[in-house]
């Protein structure tokens, strides 16, 4: 019985970190829509990137999720090579900031 309790409060802290890390990436994707929209891009344009952003905010929180509910001990290996991953992407942006 105590072990069930011990295990349904850890998955509610669980829950709730992962609602957390949730709303801080809906709150960056929001930020970078309403940037989107400010810029005098073309419809076409606006629709495209705002549609990547959701597509890119969508698959994050898939991701993280199927992680988090994968077995204990491939988590950690997984959510590394993932971080390595974004890592990557970031040092891409950052070079292309640098073609400016």
């Amino acid at each position: 019985m105590v072990n069930k309790l011990k295990k349904g409060k850890r998955t509610r802290n669980q829950n709730m970190k992962s609602q957390e890390i949730s709303s801080r990436t809906i709150e960056a994707a929001e930020s970078a829509r309403s940037l989107i929209h400010s810029l005098s891009l073309s419809l076409e344009e606006k629709v495209t990137m705002e549609d990547q952003i959701n597509d890119l905010l969508h698959g994050n929180n898939c991701l993280l999720d199927i992680i988090s509910n994968s077995k204990k001990n491939y988590q950690e290996k997984l959510f590394l090579a993932y971080r390595a991953f974004l890592e990557r992407n970031i040092d891409a942006v950052n070079e292309r900031i640098g073609e400016l």
